[in-house]
């Protein structure tokens, strides 16, 4: 393999990106046509916000927004046109302020967020702006929570969320204009939800639409909510960018392909460090394992750096000598450590950054002057031949690419140097498919089938998903009996599914508790699956051992990590009932979060979670255990318990194979996730679980369980057979 370092061309005199037009007049940069889907991995994505005004009173701050210099333009638009799509830099007031702009002149308003983290974090903001409580004019709905009441003009929810209100007012009555914000992350829900605004704008004319996103394709989504008939020539949709970039951007690229881009990422820092005059740099590479790869050698070089720098004032090459702080930013990382990409550094201190995309779009550094794209992140895809979802490395489109290059102009002429050569960017597609073009659909088809849309194939998808994935996910909902064979939802079962705001498989085996006698286990259960990480991570060391011993004594069990959850939330529960006063409750249970070395405020949420959904099971449902004549305790229960489990999740069961990895019954090659409580274990014969996780080019069985193969013929005689 070679080792040798990264050579750039040289740029040409006319820059990718022109900051003149042929008049001679500065050109506002328009953002280009992108694509970037939604990325499952933590770490391509944050809630995290930065804002340089926050010493400033609420007031002042709204007017140092760039949107703010735009409000009059963006009314008299939606006073003229029903849709505006409206493109802005991320950090420019979009989110927080055009809401208020719209509610100040009578608009009734809702505002969706692909994260509910977002959608509470917008509230607040927008509430404290105006100087009230949450609730009052400004709400939120979100994550099975919600602050709002009546009165409420302005609304802040999920996209989740405003679904549900579509089943309750199929025209969306109670809004008088509806923003879908951040759009350009392409969720299934951001696509349905198009589609559905697209068929209630038809109907109602009066209905303002706002589509803001930080990078689209703009010509696209004007095109899309277009309206009017070809022939009449005016159009109902406008596009506004709010934002610009003036400043151009030379673009390098490698002589020759690099055999290893994260080696060739650190060789590149430490070229401009020596070679270039001071300005920021900011490094593109996938995953937090290849940051903090990058994050050791670069930190071992500056501390050399830095010493030799006290006896020098000028690197070999004549520019000026500089010391180096070098700093990670991906999704995970704590809030404390992620501030530290936006502060200042000190005097002739180059800051160097390494992200992951979430840099691309989610958060704009301030200060970078160059930036390395080493061509490659992390994209999810479901393939429907093995029927599992795994998250691969792959490269990015040109749409990417363009992005991450105009990081550098933002505040002077910057440079992009990227780690792949000119004939290569030549080959990548012009945009990443969105999730719905790669992801499992059943759950998104059952929505569907409920708002009453029974031909799927003719609703009006953005972008029309592949009919492989199409017919998967109806093969999927059919298995679970959730549909008939004509393709209409099932009177009850098919009904309540869609209903429950839970993964068809999820909700199957929720709505089939009540004759297995276990509806409160099934429902504990349920909320667990939708949190992650209830375990605190430990380090290396006694702290990680006792974390260790903690969790076998006191939770694992031989069934498998579903029964274990069941043992957890019971042991909380336990704790957090018996006292009567809610402040030393709320204590007892902190301090047996703690010494269980458990996540409290991921217990709470699943305790929030359970609450919705028992509400909606046993008072709206009205199902109720049914009664069993045997002892209802220990092995009877836990096999009843499983069985009912079994009944929701049978699709995902896989068998140990001969060469000792386990198979999906679609032929997937699958292993036990190193957190799971059966990793330590003989390897059981047949198992299923609720969700992989992909790491390298395995892929690990999460929230895993142990069955018999004779409950799979009991419990799905019509999906499985013995040959």
């Amino acid at each position: 393999m070679s080792v040798r370092k990264p050579m750039f061309v040289k740029p040409g005199d006319d820059t990718l990106y022109p900051f003149k037009n042929k008049d001679g007049v500065v050109e506002t940069f328009t953002n280009p046509n992108i694509d970037t889907a939604l990325q499952v991995d933590t770490d391509s994505k944050t809630n995290f916000v930065y804002n340089r005004y926050h010493h400033l009173p609420l007031q002042v701050q709204r007017q140092k927004l760039p949107v703010f210099q735009y409000r009059n333009h963006i009314l008299y638009l939606l006073e003229k046109y029903q849709t505006l799509v409206l493109i802005g830099e991320t950090g420019c007031g979009k989110s927080t302020q055009v809401p208020q702009y719209l509610n100040e002149i009578g608009h009734r308003v809702c505002v969706t967020q692909p994260r509910a983290a977002a959608a509470v974090t917008l509230a607040n903001r927008a509430a404290a702006e105006r100087g009230e409580a949450l609730g009052d004019t400004v709400g939120y709905s979100a994550a099975a929570t919600s602050v709002r009441s009546v009165e409420c003009g302005l609304v802040f929810m999920t996209e989740g969320v405003l679904l549900r209100e579509v089943f309750a007012s199929p025209l969306l009555m109670q809004y008088s204009c509806i923003m879908l914000d951040e759009v350009h992350e392409r969720t299934q829900l951001t696509d349905v939800l198009m589609g559905l605004l697209k068929k209630i704008a038809k109907k109602r004319k009066n209905l303002k639409l706002v589509i803001s996103s930080a990078t689209m394709d703009a010509e696209f989504l004007k095109d899309f909510f277009n309206l009017s008939d070809r022939k009449e020539g005016k159009s109902t949709s406008v596009i506004m960018s709010v934002q610009g970039r003036t400043h151009p951007i030379d673009v390098f690229y490698v002589q020759e392909p690099v055999p290893d881009y994260v080696k060739a990422t650190v060789d590149t820092v430490i070229k401009i460090h020596e070679n270039e005059p001071f300005g920021d740099i900011l490094a593109f590479l996938t995953s937090q394992e290849e940051i903090l790869t990058a994050l050791e050698t670069l930190r071992t070089y500056a501390d050399a750096n830095n010493e030799q720098n006290r006896h020098r004032k000028h690197f070999p090459s004549g520019i000026q000598s500089a010391n180096m702080s070098v700093v990670p930013m991906y999704g995970s990382l704590p809030h404390y450590k992620q501030i530290k990409v936006f502060q200042t550094a000190e005097r002739n201190v180059r800051k160097v950054v390494l992200a992951t995309n979430i840099a691309e779009t989610s958060v704009t550094i301030p200060g970078v002057m160059y930036v390395i794209d080493s061509g490659f992140h992390k994209l999810p895809y479901f393939d429907p031949a093995v029927g599992v979802e795994c998250i691969c490395v792959t490269p990015i489109s040109k749409n990417n690419s363009t992005q991450r290059a105009g990081r550098a102009g933002r505040t002077s002429r910057g440079k992009c140097y990227r780690l792949y050569t000119e004939e290569e960017y030549e080959k990548l597609p012009a945009s990443i498919p969105p999730e719905m073009s790669r992801s499992d659909l059943s759950s998104m088809l059952l929505q569907l089938k409920a708002l009453g849309i029974s031909n799927v194939l003719r609703f009006t998808f953005p972008t029309p998903p592949p009919a492989k994935s199409l017919l998967s996910g109806l093969e999927t909902l059919y298995a679970l009996k959730a549909i008939d064979k004509l393709g209409d939802l099932t009177p009850d079962l098919g009904a309540y599914m869609a209903e429950l705001p839970l993964k068809p498989m999820c909700a199957k085996f929720v709505c089939s508790s009540a004759e297995y006698g276990c509806i409160d286990e099934a429902l504990s259960i349920a909320s667990f699956l939708q949190v992650d990480n209830v375990f605190i991570k430990q380090g290396a060391g006694k702290e990680n051992i006792a974390a260790k011993i903690s969790r076998r004594n006191n939770f694992e069990v031989a069934e498998g990590d579903l029964i274990m959850y069941l043992n957890i939330f019971d042991a909380y529960l336990k704790v957090k009932n018996s006292y009567n006063d809610e402040k030393r409750a709320k204590k007892a249970c902190k301090d047996w979060c703690q010494k269980m070395y458990l996540n409290h405020r991921v217990m709470e949420k699943a305790c929030e979670i359970r609450d919705g959904l028992e509400k909606l099971v046993k008072r709206k449902f009205q199902m109720e255990n049914k009664t069993y004549d045997a002892p209802d305790m220990g092995t009877g229960k836990c096999i009843r318990i499983m069985k009912c489990l079994l009944s929701g999740l049978f699709p995902q069961a896989a068998y140990l194979s001969t060469d000792s990895t386990y198979r999906g019954i679609r032929g997937a090659s699958l292993y036990i996730s190193p957190d799971s409580c059966l990793y330590h274990v003989q390897q059981p014969k047949w198992v299923v679980f609720a969700s992989v996780q992909s790491v390298g080019d395995k892929t690990y069985m999460r929230d895993m369980m142990t069955i018999e193969k004779s409950w799979l013929l009991e419990v799905a005689p019509h999906y499985y057979r013995e040959t």
